[in-house]
This record gives structure tokens, C-alpha cells and sequence, in this order.
């Protein structure tokens, strides 16, 4: 895993990139962040500059009448049968957070899975998820965010795609709650400025979420805190008690304040170094930076790497420039970036479901 040089995979003028997925036949799509509310939620990178709706401008455009389209969207993922799901957030008092699964080989709708009131909170900030193939769950980070820029209530759901239910798990886990000093990034810390003026210090928790390409362990932590923690796959999978959950879960390795990251088949943690406009890699022997550009990286944001572990995709959307995130001041230059990293990762055998 030598370092390798930073490609530019794709230019967005206007538009941030949000998270990546990378599909079997290579294409990658990136969701298009929410903080910007888009019309077009979701698009497909193309090199050409383009970057088309996907799967099309009636399911990627606002929600119409007849249940077609996406309120918000952060997360994204693609399973091993390249179905893509998208976890559409929703809008308060609208529209209830909803799994939207398209069959990108058959050009339709696969399912489309609403989550329940009762497993969420009324700051419940659903910004992404893995899917853990071999046991047919969903696993969500509810960061929840409040009022008062805190992530109050942090928890995963489980969706259980056999039978559509769903639940919350480790709520308020220490591991998942905000870190005790301000996420500071090009020496300001990330703020919200109310209607009166006042300016408020962000204090977020859970965020990164990944899970191992053997589907052994989800790997999570808090955004403005420095541990990686992990669950087995078999612990989190079932509903359980609290107690029996928190004892489940392992303390793995240090990390930078990061807003996402992905992991391979060895445990090693791709990090979203966002205080540094980097890349990083962390694991229980320690943290290196893979890949540092102060211009090309402001606030690196989603990764994901591809099946084979050969490339790392990176999107890098400034969003610490932002007014919601920069006490009301407008700092953003773009471009914005879709970008790529050689890491050439483990990640294990591989098994067709």
C-alpha cells in the first residue's frame, strides 16, 4: 500500500458530490449533498463532465405526488447483485426516511423500504449506511442532529431486508457520541449562526460507518472524536439488549476527525483526514497519511473502495466553506471533485452470494 498520486476522476462546477459507490461494471455514482438541496439528488460520474441523473430525472428529482423521487440523500451503496440503494432522508414532517433499491439491470424500481417513526427521534439525521450482504441487513448511522448543532441521540438502525423491519441499536454508546473539544478545520471551527446572530459550535457524532468486504465486522465512529470502534456482523445483526451490545463492541484504533471512511478485508481504516485535506490510513499499528492536497482535498467526504481494492474513490466538496457550516459566511471555490486513490487493498476471498 504504497502511496500513489491523487487523480482527478471528475469536475463538478456547481454541484458538491456527496458520497461514491462504485458499481460491478465500474461506473461510479456519487449522491449529490444535501446540504446544497439539489433538484437532482443522484447523478453518474461521468468524465465528460456531464454527469447524468440516475436512474433518471423522475426518481433522482424532488418527490412528486406519486411517491417518485428523493427528498435529501448523503448515502449510497451498491450490493454484490449490483442493485443500488439509496437512503433517501427524508423530509420533517413530509416524508418519512425511505431505502429506495433500483435494479440497474432491469431499469426498474427492486423495493423501496420505509423507516417507522419508532425507530428514530424526532433529530434523527439518517446520513448513511452499509449493507451487510451475507446476512441480509442494512445497518444505519442516525447521527441525529438538534436545534443546537448537537448529535443528541446517535444510533445504528437495523434494517432487516428479509422482513423489512427495523430497529435501533447502541443508542447514546459512548463511541458514538461527540468528542470534547470543537472540529476545527482551516483553523475555524465548524458553526452554525442562528437568526439572531448568535454562533453555535457544531458538535457531531456517530458518522463514518464501513464494514469489512467479508462481512465480518461493522467498523464506526464519532466524527469529531479519535476512536474506530467495531461490532461483529453476528452481534449486530439481532435484536439485543443494550448491555449485551455494548459489550459486543471493541475499541480498534485511533483516527483524525473524519467524516467518512471505508475499510478492507485486514481491518485497514481509508480516513477522510478532513483537518487536513487528506487521506489517511488507520489501524491498530497506527495512522499514516496516504494522500495530501490542500486544493484538491478541502474537506474530503465519502470513500469507497472499489471491489477488487485496487482504486479508493474520493469525493472532496468543501463543505466546511459552506454557510450552514461556516457561521453564514460563503467561502466555497470550486470545482468540486470526484477523485481517486491506487491503494490496491486486501479484501479477501471473494464470494458470489
Amino acid at each position: 500500500m504504497n502511496s500513489q498520486p491523487l487523480e482527478i476522476f471528475a469536475t463538478f462546477p456547481v454541484e458538491r458530490p456527496g458520497n461514491p459507490t462504485v458499481m460491478p461494471d465500474g461506473r461510479v455514482l456519487v449522491s449529490v449533498s444535501a446540504i446544497i438541496a439539489p433538484d437532482i439528488s443522484v447523478r453518474t460520474v461521468a468524465q465528460d463532465g456531464e454527469h447524468p441523473a440516475y436512474p433518471n430525472e423522475t426518481w433522482a428529482g424532488k418527490p412528486g405526488d406519486d411517491g417518485r423521487g428523493m427528498s435529501a440523500v448523503i448515502g449510497i451503496r451498491t450490493d454484490p447483485e449490483g442493485i443500488v440503494w439509496i437512503l433517501d432522508m427524508g423530509k420533517p414532517q413530509q416524508q418519512q426516511p425511505r431505502l429506495i433499491a433500483w435494479n440497474d439491470r432491469e431499469k426498474r424500481l427492486h423495493r423501496l423500504i420505509v423507516l417507522p417513526q419508532n425507530v428514530l427521534r424526532p433529530s434523527s439525521f439518517t446520513q448513511d449506511f452499509v449493507i451487510d450482504w451475507r446476512r441480509q441487513r442494512i445497518y444505519i448511522a442516525d447521527m441525529t442532529m438538534n436545534a443546537s448543532g448537537v448529535s443528541d441521540y446517535p444510533a445504528i438502525v437495523v434494517v432487516d431486508l428479509l422482513t423489512g423491519l427495523s430497529w435501533r441499536s447502541l443508542e447514546c454508546y459512548p463511541g458514538l457520541m461527540p468528542g470534547d473539544v470543537p472540529l476545527i478545520v482551516a483553523g475555524k471551527p465548524l458553526a452554525l449562526r442562528t437568526p439572531e446572530g448568535e454562533v453555535i459550535a457544531y458538535r457531531y457524532g456517530l458518522n463514518p460507518i464501513a464494514i469489512d468486504p467479508l462481512g465480518r465486522w461493522v467498523y464506526f465512529g464519532s466524527m469529531s472524536a479519535r476512536q474506530v470502534y467495531r461490532i461483529s456482523t453476528e452481534s449486530l445483526a439481532q435484536p439485543c439488549g443494550m448491555t449485551a451490545l455494548s459489550e459486543a463492541v471493541e475499541y480498534w484504533c485511533e483516527k483524525p476527525h473524519c467524516d467518512g471512511f471505508d475499510v478492507d478485508a485486514e481491518g485497514n481504516v481509508y480516513v477522510t483526514d478532513i483537518a487536513n485535506n487528506a487521506i489517511g490510513l488507520a489501524s491498530p499499528a497506527g495512522y499514516r497519511i496516504l494522500a495530501q492536497d490542500d486544493r484538491l482535498l478541502g474537506w474530503p467526504d465519502g470513500v469507497e473502495l472499489d471491489a477488487q481494492g485496487k482504486w479508493l474513490y474520493i469525493t472532496a466538496n468543501q463543505l466546511h466553506r459552506h454557510p450552514l457550516l461556516n457561521a453564514g459566511e460563503d467561502d466555497s471555490q470550486p470545482p468540486f471533485h470526484v477523485l481517486r486513490l491506487r491503494v490496491d487493498a486486501p479484501m479477501g476471498l471473494s464470494q458470489t452470494p
